[in-house]
């Protein structure tokens, strides 16, 4: 018997098993370490990039992705124009980097309270719902709502109006928006 090649065979085999098992493993990790990526982590690193984007209700917003927050995304539409999108709001995108390393833990401003900047400047804003457009001044910005004086200018325009009208409310009204149905906000 030759006891060389017969441990030169074992060793072959162990090291084959070896090699199977690494790969497993390693497929493994990389799968759950996809697992671990939220979408959030995948925006931050299309910062200072062009994204497309398009929420529930089908709104597309394109632009360069200037600032990424768990709640929203600020993105510069051109022309003056930018839009924070809600997290929430969104459903689908293009295209979209790998996974940044975690941001630095630091304080960062929440959603309202980049609104209740908005109202406290008087900036005046477009609310894009899917029920339609409110156009105005914030006035008041609760936990789950804000409160909206309407312009002249725009008014609020609703999508599906009875009897198949553009409805239109007068300016000078104030309308509460329920935050959860803000697709985008958008001012110059």
């Amino acid at each position: 018997m030759d006891w060389d090649a017969l441990l030169a065979d074992l060793e072959s085999r162990f090291e084959a098993e070896r090699r199977a098992e690494l790969a497993a493993h390693s497929a493994e990790m990389a799968e759950a370490e996809a697992a671990s990526v939220g979408l959030i982590d995948r925006l931050r690193g299309a910062t200072g990039r062009q994204l497309h984007l398009w929420t529930r209700s089908g709104l597309a917003v394109q632009g360069t992705v200037t600032r990424v927050d768990p709640s929203y995304l600020l993105i510069d539409e051109g022309s003056g124009i930018q839009a924070i999108v809600p997290a929430a709001a969104i459903a689908t995108l293009l295209p979209l980097p790998g996974p940044v390393p975690p941001a630095p833990d630091r304080p960062r401003p929440a959603l309202g309270a980049v609104l209740r900047e908005i109202a406290r400047r008087g900036v005046r804003v477009r609310l894009v719902l899917a029920s339609g457009d409110v156009v105005g001044r914030i006035v008041r910005v609760g936990s789950d709502h804000l409160d909206v004086v309407l312009d002249a200018a725009g008014g609020q325009r609703a999508a599906h109006a009875p009897l198949g009208g553009a409805a239109r409310r007068p300016s000078g009204v104030v309308t509460t928006v329920v935050l959860s149905a803000v697709e985008v906000l958008r001012s110059r």
